[in-house]
């Protein structure tokens, strides 16, 4: 339980902080529904300046402006038709507003909707906005762990990788500002990490496909995650939070208005407390430990041009016990991460938008585990350049290019055997120096159709130094209207993909690899009316030129398999009640790595489930739940078999609680508690055997049944 003393200590800077007030003319009033409910979150702004609110938890908002005369005041919600009026501002006479914010009355005007995509954006018409990822039970505040209550995602283990629709971690590309994001986890493991890198909060909205995506992306067989960060701070914020686990600080202050603005914020995460205080079956040598500092740099040159700096530095390490028949050891892994993006955008005419951005990052990291000692260490500059066009007849042209200019090393030991890391298992050295120069090329264009159709033809071209040939990659997708609210969707698409670096090694892979390919079949119909949502999709995945394994040249192209499903996905809300079911059902086949024939992979999950419950009630308290059924993960239980059993269904409950109390004038202090896995089931993920499989020992989950708490208050 966290004393009086210590959020008094979290309140009085930030009662200091907010007492310099800025001078100027005061907007304030309230936001509700038809109904006579307050809306919290709304966002409110002043039509081409960076002047803005975001409304509390009573529907309150106050806005400190510097212009005179007359201005547009724009309230926006989703689901809701956006609120515009005109004021006339004079210096030092408040204006007091009562808006009231009607659902939007869906028209029968042309509408694209994507196959196989979600938003999460606060301004746009989505499916998962950042407050929805904190308030989802059992996300842990992540945002890669919200998205897997999506159709199409598989529950493998228990970190936030993300497998789709039968593909591996791997084959995800994520992207923020629009540069590659190559290490998205924290913790990274095999099958991703345990957390994912961004905070969902300095993001100011995210686009994810689980397939068919747009020619923009590429170097992915199966998803892009599309993030884009806060622009310029409207006004001078500050939060701070405290849990059982976690520290966090946010600060942003516009330095010149409508021309300068910065924001910062930072994290500091030890789990010791969290493992000891929830009794974890997990031993730890070192606990897991992380910290992350963030910042943004925002300048507007001119009116209708942005530029922005954004830049993280985080590092990690864990030291954990790794449960084997055959002998005790820890797995050891330190990470340093490092990344800057200066992006920009603007706008050169009424029919033409460019945006453009430099990237450089590096990641630095140290694994070991028994016989294993590796020592890694990524470094990527990147660009992007792309146009985007208006033409007669409401027709949209995107077009641009990339370049990726990659250097691996990674140096040390490695098992002969993959599976046997004992530290007397024999070893063989690693030597990798790998540089690789990738550019891609784009095209697309929406072209309205008869009826209201959209059909969406792209290319892309993409083009690497070790073959000295391009590979094209056309894309198409449709959407058709059947009614004003639904739709039906299809999609087609070629996609490649460099296979990981350390494949490359001359001593324990094949220097001579090239891309693996897959080819997406999509077709879908979606209904969707205000804050409700129906959305069917089935697919069908055919992977070419997969990694297998070869006993002369360690690994070849001579894989291929294929995924095929259906995904399910509905939203809705009543009152209060809000909720969301996901549903997917899977068959995922390859010949690729170590298997003899073609077979079922790890994340060939059949089934998952996923329900999330969301209740508002009196007083500013939130309760919500969230239940996930998985299928249990494919493993062999014999020396002589491959993947020939699954081990139990993962099942967990999770509930969370929450409440939010308005300080006044937009500020609030916001108190949370979560119960995960509640009712204490210990799921398996996998089982360890000894060399000759006469024993083994369950890679089962690191609690049982747990609770957590914390505080955060926000000044504005």
């Amino acid at each position: 339980m966290i004393r009086c003393t210590n959020i008094m200590l979290l309140i009085l800077p930030t009662l200091l902080w907010s007492s310099v007030a800025a001078f100027g003319t005061q907007i304030s009033g309230t936001v509700k529904t038809n109904s006579d409910k307050p809306m919290a979150f709304a966002n409110v702004f002043l039509v081409n300046t960076f002047e803005g609110a975001t409304t509390d938890a009573d529907g309150h908002f106050y806005i400190t402006t510097k212009q005179n005369g007359h201005v547009r005041l724009v309230c926006r919600f989703i689901g809701y038709t956006p609120y515009e009026t005109d004021l006339a501002v004079h210096k030092n006479e408040p204006i007091t507003l009562n808006i009231i914010m009607k659902p939007e009355a869906v028209e029968g005007k042309t509408v694209k909707v994507t196959a196989s995509a979600f938003t999460a954006s606060d301004e746009e018409g989505v499916t998962l906005t950042s407050m929805d990822v904190v308030r989802t039970p059992g996300a842990a505040a992540d945002l890669f762990w919200a998205i897997k209550t999506f159709p199409g995602l598989q529950q493998v283990d228990e970190g936030a990788g993300l497998f789709v629709r039968g593909g591996d971690v791997n084959e995800t590309v994520m992207l923020l500002d629009g540069a590659v994001i190559q290490h998205p986890y924290k913790y990274e493991s095999p099958t991703g990490g345990f957390f994912g890198t961004v905070n969902p909060f300095l993001l100011k909205g995210t686009f994810f496909s689980s397939g068919g995506y747009s020619a923009q992306y590429g170097d992915a067989l199966s998803a892009a995650l599309v993030m884009e960060s806060q622009d310029m701070p409207a006004q001078r914020a500050m939060s701070v939070g405290i849990g059982l686990a976690a520290e966090s600080i946010y600060l942003s202050e516009p330095l010149i208005d409508d021309k300068l603005g910065v924001a910062v914020s930072g994290n500091r995460s030890n789990t010791k407390m969290l493992f000891e205080w929830n009794r974890s079956k997990q031993n730890f040598s070192n606990y897991p430990f992380s910290t992350d500092l963030n910042v943004g740099v925002y300048y507007h040159p001119a009116k209708q041009t942005q530029l922005k700096v954004f830049m993280f530095r985080q590092k990690d390490n864990v030291g954990v016990e790794v449960d084997d028949p055959d002998y005790e050891s820890y797995y050891n892994g330190d990470s340093d991460h490092r990344f800057v993006n200066l992006s920009g955008k603007s706008v050169l005419n009424d029919h033409m938008w460019i945006h453009a951005n430099v990237a450089y990052s590096t990641y630095e990291r140290l694994m070991t585990l028994g016989v294993m000692n590796l020592d890694m260490n990524d470094k990527l500059l990147q660009s992007r350049i792309a146009l985007e066009m208006a033409l007669p007849d409401a027709v949209v042209l995107r077009t641009g290019i990339s370049t990726y200019d990659t250097r691996t090393k990674i140096f040390g030991t490695v098992p002969e055997n993959d599976d046997d890391v004992n530290p007397n298992a024999p070893r063989q050295s690693v030597a990798t120096d790998y540089d690789q120069f990738q550019t891609a090329t784009f095209a697309e264009i929406d072209l309205p159709m008869m009826f209201g159709a959209i059909v969406t033809p792209g290319l892309r071209g993409e083009w690497t130094d070790l073959k000295q040939r391009y590979r094209w990659a056309p894309r198409l997708n449709l959407s058709c209207p059947i009614t004003a609210n639904s739709h039906l969707t299809a999609a087609w698409g070629i996609f490649y993909q460099m296979p990981e670096t350390r494949y490359f090694d001359p001593y324990i892979g094949n220097p001579d690899l090239t891309s693996m390919k897959a080819i997406h079949y999509i077709l879908g119909f979606q209904v969707d009316n205000e804050n409700r949502m129906f959305r069917v999709e089935g697919y069908w995945k055919d992977y070419q030129k997969l990694l297998l394994d070869d006993p002369v040249k360690n690994y070849t192209n001579h894989g291929h398999g294929y995924a095929t499903g259906m995904d399910i996905f509905v939203k809705d809300s009543y009152g209060p009640i809000s909720g969301r079911i996901a549903y997917s059902w899977l068959r995922s086949r390859r010949l690729w790595m170590d298997a003899p024939a073609v077979q079922s992979p790890i994340f060939d999950i059949p089934h998952n489930l996923t329900l999330v419950l969301n209740f508002e009630l009196p007083g500013g308290f939130s309760l919500g739940s969230s239940y996930r059924y998985a299928t249990g993960k494919p493993y062999s239980s014999t020396i002589n078999t491959y993947h020939d059993t699954r081990v139990p269904p993962f099942k967990k409950l999770d509930v969370s609680l929450s409440k939010i109390h308005s300080l006044g004038k937009q500020n609030m202090l916001i108190f949370y508690a979560a119960f995960s896995n509640l009712l204490g089931r210990t799921n398996i993920f996998d089982y360890r055997y000894s060399a000759d499989y006469l024993r083994r020992a369950p890679v089962e989950s690191a609690f049982g049944r747990s609770f957590y708490f914390g505080a955060q208050v926000n000044y504005n």
